[in-house]
């Protein structure tokens, strides 16, 4: 008998609780640890957030699942933003529209569902802004403003360029230091 995508996820996800276990497109996708160059991007990313975030009061979650939806798929975005007291699906798994900011970091195997397929299920779930860092095309793709059919924004900026992040963040991240590895 063949067990159900969800019963089959779950089960991955319990077997390697240290790696980012991901329901993408009805596959169950296995996440090894991030390079040192997927690193150092994050923890740049992250010395440019950290501050707006502590003085917010809102929390930086390093590895959370995303509820998009009943029967939706499951994502772990490299970085999830979230305001205080967020709605939660589960313990493990934050509701698509409590968050306030998610961000990927493309890796060689993913650039596909990071730059297509993932936009196309966090904007009907309601999340406002999702953050693409591209190392090998040395960007960033900014999506903004969900409705049903996917995001109604999207900026793209070079490294080098400053891209705005818009309410309720108002700044700028500075994306000459992201991606000089």
């Amino acid at each position: 008998m063949i067990r159900p995508v969800e019963e089959r996820y779950r089960t991955v996800r319990d077997l390697f609780p240290e790696l980012r276990i991901e329901r993408i497109n009805g596959r169950i996708v296995v996440n090894e640890p991030g390079t040192w160059q997927h690193n150092t991007v994050i923890a740049q990313l992250l010395a440019q957030l950290a501050p707006v975030v502590a003085e917010r009061r809102w929390e930086i979650w390093p590895n959370i699942t995303v509820h998009l939806g009943d029967e939706a798929d499951r994502y772990v975005p490299d970085l999830t933003v979230v305001p205080q007291n967020p709605v939660m699906e589960t313990d493990e798994a934050v509701r698509g529209a409590s968050t306030l900011l998610l961000v990927d970091v493309v890796s060689a195997g993913n650039a596909y569902d990071d730059h297509v397929i993932k936009p196309m299920g966090y904007a009907p779930a309601g999340v406002p802004l999702y953050l693409v860092v591209d190392p090998f095309q040395r960007l960033l793709k900014l999506h903004s403003r969900p409705e049903a059919g996917g995001y109604a924004c999207e900026t793209v900026e070079p490294v080098g360029a400053p891209l705005p992040l818009p309410a309720p963040w108002d700044c700028l991240l500075d994306t000459t230091r992201l991606l000089n590895l």
